[in-house]
């Protein structure tokens, strides 16, 4: 099952039952509270955005990253907002963990605070995302 389709609400739910199933993983307790903030972060992502398919894959991500981690640092990392960089011609994602829903997100995060347009390297990263996540949306606005 494509876990991505299934609503933010029943995803974490079915993602503690995987770890248990687990049994003996030496990061359970770590992962049982990175996926309790997972939940956290997505509903905060909701309480800005209505796009429910981010929403859910930005959640699923998250969930299969942290299931898979093997280290207490690969799940903080998971659990922090996505990084970019600036390459001289560029934003470009870094980051093992990186989610571009998740950064499509930040970006509209970040243009909404700002009270203004993203600079011309941000709004090329921004369309370059929303064309690839959003292309239904895309269409209309192009």
């Amino acid at each position: 099952m494509d876990e991505a389709l299934l609503p933010v609400d029943l995803q974490i739910p079915m993602a503690l039952l995987r770890l248990g199933e687990r049994g003996n993983d030496k990061l359970a307790v770590e992962k049982l509270t990175a996926l309790f903030r997972v939940g956290g972060i997505v509903r905060g992502y909701a309480s800005e955005f209505k796009i429910e398919k981010l929403l859910r894959s930005i959640c699923a991500k998250k969930i299969a990253f942290i299931l898979e981690a093997t280290t207490k640092k690969e799940i903080e990392e998971i659990l922090q907002p996505p990084k970019n960089h600036y390459n001289g011609n560029e934003v470009i994602p870094s980051g093992r963990f990186h989610i571009p829903e998740e950064e499509l997100l930040m970006w509209s995060y970040t243009s909404l605070r700002a009270g203004g347009p993203l600079n011309d390297a941000g709004f090329k990263r921004y369309m370059k995302l929303f064309r690839e996540l959003l292309p239904e949306y895309a269409q209309i606005i192009e």
